[in-house]
């Protein structure tokens, strides 16, 4: 039963590579680090802009110590049932 254009894998070697794609890694290996750099520099400024709107929701909302007080009264509220 042939499963493809090599009748016989007993002299393998003499076929050279049969992955796909056979030159195309060095093209993939930099395909690949660029997506990662650009996936962690998006990544970045992404939690970065999320992080000046937490920022500035806690100064909405009286600073940090204010909002630490309200999240102790509400974990109080919860854990008394009252």
């Amino acid at each position: 039963m042939a499963t493809g254009m090599i009748e016989n894998w007993g002299n393998i070697d003499v076929y050279g590579p049969i992955y796909p794609f056979v030159g195309s890694e060095g093209f993939l290996a930099i395909a690949g680090i660029a997506f990662w750099i650009i996936w962690h520099i998006w990544q970045l400024k992404a939690e970065s802009r999320e992080f000046e709107e937490d920022v500035e929701k806690i100064k909405q909302r009286g600073g940090v110590g204010s909002v630490l007080d309200a999240e102790a009264k509400r974990e109080t509220s919860d854990l008394t049932g009252g």
